[in-house]
């Protein structure tokens, strides 16, 4: 009698979840994972799906992922992924976002793409019955491709100024910014020129303290693709600045890189490896600790990059070097790690961070430092290391649909 009241429950719980996963097999229980798309929007669009808040609820899965590209906008990748009754049921939707798209029109495009990319699923489910399709015939074709004026170049052109003060203290900042890119699927060329002014002015009592720091830059870069893994290129830059003590300085350095995985993975995983060489020189405002006015060196720099973006979360590294060849002993190495993870349904911990070991600071200047300069930090000072970090956890429960959006008062 025991063992009958003991498996009664089981059985009306285990009937009762057969029913539900029958329900949920009839229809579409969508997780999405996506940064820059307007997820509420979404929600609202596709009334006609079930969307849930956690990805263990989900017979369907979309990740999004995008990357910037050479005119300024946006490629984007939304990958599919069927689980459950729709195991194996996988695959990718790509589209472009132009650089001037307005808002309305990125959301509709991610919309536009995620109804075609459930396509597969729906015709599995009972709305099927609701399905209806058009199309409209394009008149677009090789022949008559639109001709670019720009040969895919684009330039941006800006300027910022940021302003705040009050009875014992005024800041001003000015900043001004021109760029060039041109980028085909063999080459990337990037041209800049960037300015900046800044003055900070205290005052306590009739003491008054004022400061400029004013720094400029130029760049260079051009990368030439080698194949599925590898690119060479070539990276040039000049400039000045107060606060690192640079009356001018330049520099030139050959690179050349190897992407264990090919180039056209890289939204998904990618570990690359690339090494940097070549001459550098600095005039210097102040007689620096090593007695230079100026100086000639060369310099090599190596960098580690590894990104990984799955379901469970994603994952980025990179350690980096340089040295100085005239003086081994002048080197630098850094890290910088960003991860997201998630545990167990509703749990995610994300942590990023960087360190670097400073050797090779041959730029400080032997004038001692004041003490304004010192607590402003208006000029560079020697370290031996750096470090931030940044660590946080979200739990989410509760009802795992996610269906309605109520926008009043947000």
């Amino acid at each position: 009698m025991k063992a009958i009241k003991f498996l009664i429950p089981l059985i009306i719980s285990f009937l009762f979840s057969s029913i539900i996963n029958a329900q949920n097999d009839s229809t579409i229980n969508l997780y999405l994972k996506c940064d820059l798309c307007e997820k509420e929007y979404i929600i609202k669009e596709l009334n006609f799906i079930n969307h849930v808040r956690d990805i263990n609820y989900a017979n369907v899965i979309i990740m999004g992922i995008s990357e910037s590209t050479g005119n300024g906008g946006t490629k984007t990748r939304l990958i599919f992924e069927g689980r459950n009754n729709f195991q194996g049921m996988n695959d990718t939707i790509v589209f472009n976002i132009n650089y001037d798209a307005t808002s309305n029109e990125i959301r509709n495009l991610y919309i536009k793409s995620i109804k075609f990319g459930l396509l597969p699923y729906i015709i599995k489910t009972p709305l099927k019955e609701n399905l209806e399709i058009e199309f409209s015939k394009s008149n677009f074709n090789e022949q008559n491709k639109p001709v670019d004026p720009w040969n895919n170049w684009v330039f941006s052109v800006s300027l910022q100024n940021y302003s705040n003060g009050e009875e014992s203290r005024k800041s001003f900042n000015l900043y001004s910014r021109i760029n060039a890119d041109h980028v085909t699927e063999k080459s990337k060329i990037n041209i800049g020129f960037n300015n900046n002014f800044s003055r900070s002015t205290y005052t306590y009592n009739d003491y008054t303290y004022d400061y400029l720091n004013i720094s400029y830059s130029s760049y260079l870069y051009y990368i030439k693709s080698l194949g599925e893994h590898w690119s060479a290129g070539i990276f040039t830059s000049a400039g000045n600045s107060t606060f690192s003590n640079y009356d001018f300085y330049g520099n030139i350095y050959p690179a050349i890189e190897y992407n264990i995985f090919p180039y056209d993975k890289s939204f998904e995983k990618q570990f690359r490896i690339s090494y940097r060489i070549g001459p550098a020189y600095f005039d210097y405002t102040d007689t620096t600790i090593f007695l230079k006015t100026k100086e000639l060196v060369a310099q090599q720099k190596l960098n580690l990059d590894l990104g990984i973006v799955k379901n469970w979360g994603s994952i980025d590294l990179s350690v980096y070097g340089s040295q100085y060849l005239h003086d081994l002993e002048l080197f630098s190495i850094g890290t910088y790690f960003y991860g997201s993870v998630r545990i167990i349904k509703g749990f995610s911990v994300f942590f990023h961070g960087g360190y670097s070991m400073i050797r090779n600071q041959i730029n400080i200047s032997k004038a001692d430092i004041s003490q304004e300069e010192l607590l402003l930090q208006q000029r560079q000072m020697k370290t031996n290391y750096s470090y931030w970090t940044n660590l946080g956890l979200s739990y989410t429960f509760g009802s795992k649909f996610n269906n309605v959006v109520n926008p009043r008062f947000e």
